[in-house]
Formats: structure tokens, C-alpha cells, sequence
């Protein structure tokens, strides 16, 4: 059975160094250099001290003291830089890994996870690690040096050996006891804190919406978020409370066993005044390296839990990753279909029970080169869920798309999304062309004016210079960037909500037409009745169903 202990387990060392397993050697190395030597320090101070009036002896114990000082300095520097280098290079190597793994995992799989989850394994656990591995970098030298000083106090006296070896097991017995129950309720801590990050999140996000509506605001305040936090504080505060409880316990031995060295050890054994002195001295000096176990313990315990939530998180992206496509290109932008068809797809919600929830299907359309598409439908009519199976965000649980003939399977779900340029409703802003760097200036200079930017924001060394903007603003914006990104079939969902009558007209009657007679296909999410002559088709929406409908013209 594996043990809790964290110094036993090491597994904070393990994920700094699982790139370059190396590294181990020397920094255990390095560390057991630096104990040894801080301990020969305490033999060093004990020998001049008994030999105070030899001139001789003083010279030379006093060049080997300096020369173990420098030493001492050296090592401890040597860790000390070697693990900052490590704990930086392991935090970022980790970060990469986590992106890279975004940017390849299954998109219902990073919705099921959550962005709050994510983004407190990256930056809170990631922080745990650090202070984790620099107290492990301070404290496992001075546990080197603990043995080395017992061992020397095993010379002096075997007696006084026992005596510590009774404290230490005992210590050592109560603080892994104390250990177990103290894991438990930081796990429980550190997922309330993810959870209280998710509500944050909301209050972030959803700053508008609360600050218009009290009642709102108050219940995700008072209730939710109150209540998590409450619960979260609870169980920082058994964390801690187990931490000084392990600390004191932990000292307690340490007290009996000066107490055992001053007034019982003379009872047991026939020592000399010196020889207790210089045991005496031993066990006064290891106490700032009792200090620092002390509290590297914790810390490293802390570093542990952390280090399972990211390697959890690893875990379930490496679960989710989606198939790759072969060499061979299936399909690339700004290349022209014929025809796309989707044929009895379908698709259901699944809880982590795997029970079906909202389902949506069997969709059954062909959708042509060139057509202009418009979709309606109300809240929760499951529009979204099909734009995401359109566009391959999400894979059908039975049916296909076909294009020209092409079946769509997992392996060519990437190279199919390269077909669509999308504007979502909660599309995200970027402020520079990404993956298109060859973009002209003049060109976006143009859209800018034809949008009605112009003095709103600029492009100006690759990027936009401003993205303050309003909703509508933004979405213009949107529309430049997918416009110049050149794609075969273009998605816009509620595009022109939230723009001006001018714009909105403009909208339809000149960007779509505009981009039907390239040969682009545009399918659009409306409401806007009053335009819906414009469209080639419409299809409605309702209760997961599509159904086209006649166009009244």
C-alpha cells in the first residue's frame, strides 16, 4: 500500500522533474551535500568548543568552519536557483500541455469541465506546487542534516540516541496520523475553491445582468456564492487548524526530548558535564531544521493534492482528444463544396450518469454551393446544438454528413471544421488575425469604414488597437475577421441583433447578398421577420426539430 506520507511519496518532486528525470540525481545529490555539511558545522562549533584552548586546533578547526560555510552557501544556492529554474520551467511545460490538450479535446468534453476548473488548476494549484517545491528545496537538506546530527549524537551518547529515536518515531507516527486526515480536508478545500472560482466566474461574466436585477444578484451573492464560501472557509479553516496541530504536536517531541536530555539522560548514563553540553548544543542547534520540516510538511502535503488535481485534469483532456487526420487534406478553405448533406444525425445531452437529456434530431437537409440559409427558432429550441453538430463542434450520435459524397467521420472532423468561418452568441473577440498573418492593411482599413469603425478602433502592427467596444461594435468587428478569413460557409448567430436599423438593413441586403454571389454558402440565425425574403431557405425550429418552411416572396 502506498504511503500519504509526502516525503515518503516525493510525488511534488516526480512532477517537477518527469521531463528530465536527471535532475533528481543531482538536486538529491546537492541536498544530502548541504545536510552533511550543515551537520559538520555542529561536530565543528562542539570541537573547538572542548579544545578552546589549543591555539592550533582553533587555527584549523576554524579554515575547516569557513570552508564548510562556503560549501554550505554553495549547495544551498545550487538548490535553491536549480529549483526555482525547474518549478518555473515545470509550471510553464505544464501550462503548454494543458493548451496543447485544449486545443485537440472534443469541444463537449471542455464544456463538461468548465472553464473555472481549468483556470484554477492552472494558476491556484499551480501556485501550491511552487511554494511546495521551494520549501521542499529548503526543507529536505534539513532533513539530511537531522540525521546526521542524530547520528552524531549517537557518538556521544547511545542513550541519548534512544531517547531521540523515541521522540522522532513517535513524531513521526503522530504526524502521519495527522497527515491522512489533514489530505482529506484539503482535497475538500481545494474543490470548493474551484467551485467558489466558478461563481466568481458568473459575477465576472455576468456583471450586466446582475448589477440590472437585485433579486439576481442578491441570490448568487447571498445564497450560492455565500454558501460556498462559507463551506470552503470551513474547510480552510480545518486545513489550517490540522497544520498548526501538526506543528505543535510535532514540537511538543522536541521539548520532551530536551527535557529527557537535561534531567534524565545524567540519571541513565555516566556522561561528563562536557559530553552533556555538546548534546545539549546538538539538539539546540537542529532546531531551526526542525522548524523548516516542520513546515515544508504541509506545504509539500499541499503541493501533493495540488499535483493530483493537475494530473487529473491532464487525464481527462488526454481521455477526450479527438482523431486525427491522416496526410492526406480533405478539405481546405477557401475551397468550394457542391453539396453538404446530413442525413438522420442526431444528438442527446448526457449527465454524469449518462442519463439522456435534451435531445435534438434526426436532422435531415441538403444544403447546396452558394445558398443562403436562414434558421429561427426560441430559447431552448436546440438552434445552437445544431450549428455546433453543422459545424463538427460536436460529433452525432447516429446519422452522418456527407460532403460531395465524403462521409464525415472522427478523423476528419478537424480538416471539416476548416470549411466554416462562425460567429456564435458568445463569441470571443481576438484582437489579431490568428493564422492568417498576411492579412492587407488596406483591406481591413476598408471594412473598417464600410462597418462604421473607423473612429472606434484602428489596425495597427497586426492587431486591433481597440476592442472597448459596444456589443453591436464587436460583432462588426466579428463579422471583418470572419469576412477576410475566406472560408466556403459561413455561420452568423443573431449577427445583426444588437446593431442599429442602418446597419442591420445593411446587413442583409449587401453583406449576405455579397457573399452569396462569391459562391458562399451563409447559413444565419434571425428573428428578423421583416427580412426573411432575402433568405433561399427557412427552416424553424422547435423542441429539437427542424422543419423547412415556404417562403412567401
Amino acid at each position: 500500500m502506498k504511503s500519504d506520507n509526502p516525503i515518503a511519496q516525493l510525488k511534488l518532486l516526480d512532477f517537477l522533474i518527469m521531463d528530465t528525470p536527471h535532475a533528481k540525481a543531482v538536486l538529491v545529490a546537492a541536498s544530502i551535500v548541504c545536510g552533511v555539511i550543515n551537520a559538520l558545522i555542529l561536530v565543528i562549533l562542539n570541537a573547538a568548543a572542548k579544545d578552546f584552548d589549543n591555539p592550533e586546533l582553533d587555527a584549523r578547526l576554524f579554515i575547516i568552519f569557513l570552508s564548510s560555510i562556503a560549501l554550505f552557501f554553495l549547495s544551498k544556492r545550487y538548490i535553491t536557483h536549480r529549483i526555482s529554474r525547474v518549478v518555473q520551467a515545470s509550471s510553464f511545460e505544464y501550462r503548454g500541455r494543458i493548451l496543447t490538450g485544449l486545443r485537440n479535446v472534443k469541444p463537449l468534453t471542455y464544456e463538461e469541465i468548465g472553464k473555472a476548473e481549468i483556470l484554477a488548476v492552472l494558476s491556484e494549484k499551480t501556485e501550491l506546487i511552487s511554494q511546495g517545491a521551494h520549501r521542499l528545496a529548503d526543507g529536505f537538506p534539513a532533513v539530511i542534516m537531522l540525521v546526521c546530527s542524530f547520528a552524531y549524537i549517537a557518538t556521544l551518547s547511545k542513550m541519548a540516541f534512544l531517547l531521540s529515536a523515541i521522540c522522532i518515531v513517535c513524531s513521526v507516527i503522530s504526524t502521519q496520523i495527522m497527515l491522512v486526515a489533514m489530505k482529506k480536508t484539503l482535497k475538500q478545500a481545494l474543490a470548493k475553491e474551484a467551485e467558489y472560482v466558478g461563481y466568481m466566474q458568473h459575477v465576472l461574466d455576468g456583471f450586466n445582468e446582475l448589477k440590472i436585477n437585485r433579486e439576481k444578484s442578491a441570490d448568487l451573492c447571498n445564497n450560492y456564492m455565500g454558501y460556498i464560501s462559507e463551506e470552503a472557509m470551513q474547510k480552510n479553516i480545518e486545513t489550517d487548524i490540522s497544520i498548526a496541530n501538526l506543528q505543535m504536536y510535532a514540537q511538543i517531541y522536541f521539548y520532551i526530548l530536551m527535557a529527557g536530555i537535561v534531567f534524565l539522560l545524567p540519571q541513565l548514563s555516566e556522561l561528563s558535564a562536557a559530553d552533556i553540553m555538546a548534546i545539549t548544543t546538538a539538539v539546540l542547534y537542529i532546531i531551526g531544521p526542525i522548524v523548516v520540516v516542520l513546515d515544508m510538511i504541509p506545504s509539500v502535503a499541499k503541493a501533493n493534492v495540488a499535483v493530483v488535481f493537475l494530473q487529473n485534469l491532464e487525464l481527462k483532456l488526454a481521455a477526450a482528444q479527438e482523431s486525427v487526420a491522416d496526410e492526406r487534406v480533405a478539405f481546405k478553405a477557401p475551397d468550394f463544396f457542391r453539396q453538404l448533406v446530413i442525413s438522420q444525425v442526431r444528438f442527446a445531452y448526457h449527465d454524469q450518469n449518462q442519463s439522456q437529456g435534451f435531445s435534438v434530431g434526426p436532422f435531415n437537409l441538403t444544403i447546396n454551393r452558394g445558398e443562403l440559409i436562414f434558421i429561427r427558432g426560441g430559447n431552448g429550441s436546440g438552434k445552437s446544438t445544431f450549428l455546433k453538430l453543422l459545424t463538427g463542434l460536436y460529433e452525432p450520435e447516429s446519422g452522418a454528413i456527407i460532403v460531395d459524397k465524403q462521409t464525415i467521420d472522427s478523423r476528419l472532423l478537424m480538416d471539416y471544421r476548416n470549411l466554416f468561418a462562425i460567429i456564435f452568441t458568445d463569441f470571443h473577440l481576438f484582437d489579431r488575425f490568428y493564422g492568417h498573418q498576411d492579412v492587407a492593411v488596406d483591406s481591413v482599413n476598408e471594412y473598417l469604414t464600410l462597418m462604421g469603425l473607423e473612429q472606434k478602433t484602428g489596425f495597427k502592427n497586426g492587431r486591433f488597437i481597440n476592442a472597448n467596444l459596444s456589443t453591436g461594435q464587436k460583432k462588426r468587428l466579428a463579422l471583418i475577421i470572419a469576412l477576410l478569413e475566406d472560408k466556403s460557409i459561413y455561420v452568423f448567430d443573431e449577427v445583426a441583433a444588437d446593431q442599429d436599423p442602418e446597419f442591420r438593413q445593411f446587413f442583409y441586403d449587401v453583406i449576405l447578398q455579397k457573399l452569396k454571389h462569391q459562391g458562399k454558402t451563409v447559413i444565419v440565425v434571425t428573428h428578423d421577420e421583416k427580412y426573411f425574403t432575402r433568405c433561399d431557405r427557412l427552416f424553424i425550429m422547435d423542441t429539437g426539430r427542424m422543419t423547412e418552411t415556404r417562403l412567401d416572396k
